[in-house]
């Protein structure tokens, strides 16, 4: 609670939920988040048409409003202005538009389309629903506050509901119930961080490796041209001027391949955000920006730099004036940088070697991953998503009737062995935590409450899957609400 603590400028609930919008000809099925109205002054947002949510509309009786995101005011509304005021059908329900976020919006996915108000009733904020945890929270730091700062509130808050709920205290220490507090960027990157830190390593082996191979290649060069230098020299040239002369030429080098390379990743990443990518989560903002640019050319200054530093060292510690008296000698000789070039060769060869047995190895975990039998069957097996409207389907006797009807309507199709409905499919990437007792178990001083994802399945379902049954049987149609 925001009054609890003072760090938090501003806080809000949200949580992402599936909406069908749309009358009874053409429903649409778009991805909406269900939030509390503070959630725009949290992520600082502006409408470009009409007006946020309100606190107002947070209220019971109050919460039947919309904001629509850009691509669906263009869809529904043609983009036009007066879409505000406009009712709208959200699962069977009319609510009122009452504003418009900007087309480069984006909080957390760009699927989201639809932004509903949710109203609290005084049953759901009292002390009896504190276990209700299906929602997420944000909230925006004030000036000068720090994370640690907040989560040492937070604990602190906690603490003291512990000291307010006795009767839960045992059961959330053995669960080990805690809050963590964390900025959303390392919330959003978490669950790919090693990932993305193991493709910067085998980017970065790559580009050592290049840098060493021409590195090598401009202290070949530099030893062929010492006539050239030693001319130079003789004729009024300091060693600065050539050293930069040297520095000049590798960094028109190295920024003339990064312009070359950005242009080839500008025509990759097109054909790959269209194709191959398309599916990954958040592919939209994969994309090539000045900030990555300004990167490239950044580190190709560098890397432009680190190569001519060998061959400028080399010219350093050359005596030009013998080396333009030794005129029969070949710009190739002398043991030092013979020495010099084997090693970089070596430390090339090394390099290549390392990244070669990372890119194996991940190859064969790679492999290892698709021979793990998953437990299920996936071929010629279709998958579709249903979703009904509360104002027709208010109850689950009615959502089970619909269900029952629906899944003998596609067992009867041609061509179809077996059919079921789950909550939720393999690797679904969605869950419903409940808390479950055995009947007459006593638990243990310590133990804690078990918390298995629960799955709601129909008869058919595993047989569909052709999952394997280790014991007893599979469900069937005698197993409703009557027969538990």
């Amino acid at each position: 609670r925001r009054r609890e603590t003072d760090v938090f400028e501003e806080q809000a609930l949200y949580r992402e939920r599936g909406q069908t919008v749309g009358g009874e000809g053409q429903p649409e099925r778009v991805q909406a988040f269900q939030v509390t109205p503070s959630i725009f002054r949290v992520l600082g947002a502006q409408a470009i048409r009409g007006r946020l949510l309100s606190d107002a509309d947070g209220e019971v009786g109050q919460e039947r409003k919309v904001v629509l995101a850009h691509s669906l005011w263009q869809r529904l509304f043609a983009g036009r202005d007066d879409a505000i005021g406009k009712d709208l059908r959200v699962n069977g329900i009319p609510h009122t538009v009452v504003g418009v976020l900007p087309e480069d919006f984006m909080f957390l996915t760009r699927e989201a389309e639809l932004w509903v108000p949710v109203a609290f009733a005084p049953a759901e904020k009292s002390d009896d629903r504190r276990h209700s945890n299906n929602w997420h929270m944000i909230a925006r730091l004030k000036p000068g506050r720090t994370i640690a700062q907040a989560q040492a509130q937070i604990d602190a808050l906690n603490a003291r509901n512990m000291e307010r709920f006795p009767q839960f205290r045992e059961i959330l220490v053995n669960a080990g119930f805690h809050t963590k507090v964390l900025s959303t960027q390392a919330d959003l990157v978490r669950d790919v961080r090693s990932t993305l830190y193991l493709l910067w390593g085998g980017v970065a082996l790559v580009l050592l490796i290049g840098c060493v191979n021409l590195t090598n290649l401009m202290l070949v060069r530099s030893s062929a041209r010492t006539r050239e230098m030693a001319t130079r020299h003789a004729l009024g040239a300091g060693r600065g001027r050539l050293a930069r002369q040297l520095l000049t030429e590798a960094t028109m080098l190295t920024v003339a391949g990064a312009a070359v390379g950005l242009g080839v990743s500008y025509w990759a990443l097109q054909v790959l955000v269209s194709g191959p990518l398309a599916d990954l989560p958040r592919a939209g903002e994969i994309r090539l920006d000045g900030q990555v640019v300004s990167f490239t050319l950044g580190l190709a200054l560098v890397v432009g730099l680190a190569i001519s530093a060998v061959p400028m060292l080399s010219l350093q510690r050359m005596n030009l004036n013998q080396a333009i008296r030794d005129e029969g000698r070949s710009g190739t000789a002398g043991r030092r940088a013979r020495l010099v070039r084997r090693i970089l060769v070596a430390s090339q060869v090394a390099f290549a070697f390392m990244l070669l047995v990372a890119a194996g190895l991940l190859l064969a975990s790679f492999r290892r991953v698709l021979q793990v039998d998953p437990g299920f069957n996936t071929r010629a097996v279709l998958t579709g998503n249903v979703s009904l409207p509360p104002s027709r389907y208010a109850d689950d006797a009615a959502m089970r009737s619909f269900m029952t009807r629906a899944l003998e309507r596609v067992r009867s199709l041609p061509g179809i062995v077996q059919a079921g409905a789950t909550s939720t499919i393999p690797f679904g990437g969605s869950n419903s935590d409940s808390v479950i007792l055995a009947e007459g178990y006593q638990m243990k001083p310590g133990e804690s409450l078990v918390s298995p994802s629960q799955i709601i399945a129909t008869h058919g379902y595993f047989e569909a899957l052709q999952i394997p049954l280790v014991a007893g049987r599979f469900f069937t149609e005698g197993d409703t609400d009557a027969a538990p």
